[in-house]
């Protein structure tokens, strides 16, 4: 599997969508040469103390190469 550091943060780069994920609707991708996917997973779980928001280790996003 490949990966691709972009503005700090770690993506799987795939030819087709991993099993289980979908196009994410809620942020744009960081490379024009490929869509962004998500597994579906929350990206934060707000069960701290005062509703306080931390990152879900569960989550994962991927780079699905466009066809061109």
């Amino acid at each position: 599997m490949e990966t691709v550091t972009l503005n700090g943060i770690t993506y799987e780069v795939h030819d087709t969508p991993p099993e289980g994920f979908t196009p994410c609707r809620t942020a744009a991708s960081p490379s024009g040469r490929h869509t962004l996917y998500s597994n579906g997973v929350p990206r934060y779980l707000f069960d701290g103390p005062g509703g306080r928001g931390r990152i879900n280790p569960a989550h994962r996003r991927a780079l699905v190469k466009k066809n061109e």
